[in-house]
């Protein structure tokens, strides 16, 4: 399933999803068109992974901010506010998996 995220031109693909229990994954690939702007405020419940497959770019997470490129990787409390800061080279492509418990 294809759909444009909450911010403009973040292009979502799912890639499954799975219900276990009560743990719930959304694994998504994440594509930055090239009009897509930095948006640093996403912020939701869970735990949240990303791989980057292309790209460079400047991440913020809460009042930190890291340089990552393609072949890192994140992984932390998606409850604190957390984004693209900057892309500084493009395109930039990521996977995004969610993780969440169900009460």
């Amino acid at each position: 399933m294809d759909r444009t995220g909450a911010v403009a031109d973040y292009r979502y693909e799912l890639l499954g999803h799975l219900l276990s229990g009560n743990l719930f994954a959304e694994p998504y690939l994440v594509t930055l068109l090239p009009d897509a702007e930095p948006y640093v405020t996403f912020q939701h419940p869970g735990v949240k992974f990303l791989y980057f497959l292309s790209g460079a770019v400047t991440y913020r997470y809460g009042g930190k901010t890291m340089s990552v490129k393609a072949g890192d990787s994140l992984l932390f409390d998606a409850t604190a506010s957390h984004g693209i800061e900057a892309v500084d080279s493009g395109p930039v492509s990521y996977l995004s998996v969610v993780l969440t418990l169900r009460d």
